[in-house]
């Protein structure tokens, strides 16, 4: 699908002054559309890959001796419990220890924006709007503030970028046209433009990345005025900056000439690219959306609240996928769509957003409790075909929650307890099994226990991995499961039977799955024993890979856990092994 891997490293370098290399590359180099491909190669999990490179020696900066201390012992500052941050992120002060501004630069620009597991997407959340001190080694504190400008951009969270520039003086041309940029990508463009303007035309030591944004600015802003002279002459500035053929270029070049751009079926379209076709007086069809639109334009029109109502829809279900936006952002569009009575019925429309909207807002409405959980079914169904099911059972979750269980849904429960468990209600979860469990013969939910046990970080409740346990003797998990249970439990230090375990050891282990390049797991590792938080989160992100916990190899999966807990992330990690299982988990009902 849509792959925007982010390259904001090299902008945000580029931006504290001309002709500063950044990660080795110079500005001149930097190409919005690098996908860097870590994927590195397959190893079964027997053979637990070695890295090539020795394990680094510990740095005598990361040794404290206590005072008075005359035996020689040491501290590792590891083992020391670190100053949290005030601003309720439960992130440490120390945020970016352990990384300079060009070693950060590098890992961002080698990782997914925004990242696919929805467990790494809400530590990535914590990690780029805290307010933290900047790593070191930057020439100023610009640099990592420009930094920060990209990535907020490209995750799509434009309104985040908007508070950080308000916070800038609007004199620095590059502070205006990232303003400008940030403005239009808002759909603003009286103000994008007046940005723009006041930050004057680009100056020649800009550094190029920043040109080229400029040069499209401009564009645009002569789309809006209907100049057709300006936009093709700004195409041509654009040219001359380095801008790549595309569709924003496509776009200014028909405008010069009176014509309708024509958007080419295979290219990625991004928010400028976007903006520049319709100020152009194009459109870019719904389905070319879905499938091509990078993550901060998807954003963009679905909280746009001018875009049509059908194309917001598609862009919402779309950037739920690729978290983009919230499961909250898109329950409250599809409350904005209004529910519609021709498609209330489960044979009613066909696979659309309309109709998934439709059937969310009757759920919600829906009194008597029989159609209420039919609905809620038929919307979940839905959207696991849609490709956002999590999502979706969290935005159910309010409806849900006030289904009283009773006899006559008790073929409910089970999806009663896919809903608490999603949206963290644990204790609501456990109720559903228990009600599941005792509805009639043969309807045992418990193995559901040992899942909301490891979401929850709940330890002690060995016995309520007796069901798993029983469902592994008798064969009915499969390898991979099995395995990724094995994998799960042990990476978070629960007492693993020995059945499952031998049932593990008699099926094939999984060889699939993403694994980094040699050397990234030595790294993690000791990130996450010298607890530097930042750089341990992103260097799990790139262990992972673009797919996160659920397609990740079982090694790589296993040592991102555990570097989570050392780094202090229980309960991430907890999410991380929650969602690695939830999937595959073993269910009576289809979906």
């Amino acid at each position: 699908m849509r792959k925007d891997r982010l390259s904001a490293a090299r902008l945000a370098g580029a931006l504290v002054a001309t002709g500063l290399s950044i990660g080795g590359a110079a500005a001149q180099d930097w190409n919005p559309f690098d996908q860097l491909n870590s994927s590195g190669s397959r190893q079964r999990p027997a053979e637990r890959p070695r890295d090539s490179q020795p394990a680094p020696q510990t740095d005598s900066d990361d040794i404290v001796r206590p005072m008075g201390d005359l035996s020689g012992s040491a501290v590792e500052r590891g083992d020391l419990t670190p100053v949290m941050a005030p601003d309720g992120s439960g992130l440490p002060y120390e945020l970016w220890q352990g990384l300079n501004v060009a070693t950060l630069e590098q890992l961002i620009a080698e990782i997914e924006i925004p990242p696919r597991s929805p467990a790494l997407h809400k530590l990535w959340l914590r990690l780029i709007t805290s307010n933290m001190p900047p790593p070191e080694g930057g020439t100023t504190d610009q640099q990592f503030l420009a930094l920060r400008l990209e990535i907020l951009y490209r995750s799509g969270l434009l309104q985040d970028a908007s508070r950080l520039l308000a916070s800038q003086s609007a004199s620095d041309p590059i502070v205006a046209i990232l303003s400008a940029r940030n403005e239009i990508g808002l759909g603003d463009k009286d103000r994008g433009c007046a940005s723009a303007k006041a930050g004057g035309v680009a100056p020649s030591q800009m550094p190029k990345p920043i040109r080229m944004d400029a040069a499209l600015i401009s564009g645009y802003c002569a789309a809006v005025a209907g100049d057709a002279a300006g936009a093709g002459l700004a195409a041509e500035m654009a040219r001359e900056e380095g801008v790549k053929d595309g569709p924003g270029l496509a776009a200014l070049d028909a405008f010069s000439v009176g014509a309708k751009p024509q958007t080419d079926a295979d290219h990625a379209v991004t928010l400028i690219d976007y903006r520049l076709i319709v100020a152009a007086g194009g459109a870019v069809e719904g389905k070319h959306l879905r499938k091509h639109a990078t993550p901060a334009l998807l954003a963009a029109l679905a909280l746009d609240m001018e875009a049509p109502q059908a194309e917001r829809l598609s862009a919402a279900e779309a950037a739920a996928e690729v978290n983009a936006i919230t499961p909250d952002q898109l329950a409250d569009i599809y409350r904005a769509q209004g529910a519609g009575e021709s498609v209330l019925s489960d044979a009613a429309g066909s696979d659309t957003p309309v109709r998934r909207a439709n059937l969310f807002n009757a759920a919600e409405h829906e009194h008597t409790p029989q159609k209420k959980v039919r609905l809620i079914r038929a919307f979940l169904d839905d959207a696991h075909r849609a490709g956002f099911y999590l999502t979706a059972l969290r935005m159910v979750a309010p409806a849900s929650d006030g289904i009283v269980a009773a006899p006559e849904i008790g073929w409910y429960a089970e999806t009663g307890i896919e809903v608490a468990l999603a949206s963290g209600n644990y204790a609501k979860a456990r109720d559903w099994v228990q009600f599941g469990t005792s509805a009639g013969p043969g309807a045992n939910l418990d193995h559901w226990l040992a899942l909301i046990d490891i979401a929850e970080g709940a330890k002690g409740r060995e016995n309520e991995l007796q069901a798993v346990e029983d469902l592994a003797v008798r064969g009915r998990l499969d390898a991979n499961l099995l395995h990724r249970l094995a994998t799960v439990l042990d990476a978070l230090e629960y007492n693993v039977p020995i059945p499952l375990w031998e049932a593990a050891s008699k099926t094939p282990q999984p060889a699939g799955g993403h694994l980094p390049e040699t050397g990234v797991l030595t790294e993690l590792q000791d990130a996450a024993k010298k607890r530097q938080f930042g750089r341990t989160v992103l260097l799990a992100m790139k262990t992972l890979g673009p797919n996160g916990a659920e397609g990740a190899h079982m090694i790589a999966l296993g040592d991102s856990i555990r570097a989570l807990r050392r780094a202090g992330l229980e309960d991430d990690a907890h999410s991380l092994g929650f969602e690695a299982l939830f999937a595959g988990w073993p269910r009576s009902i289809s979906n």
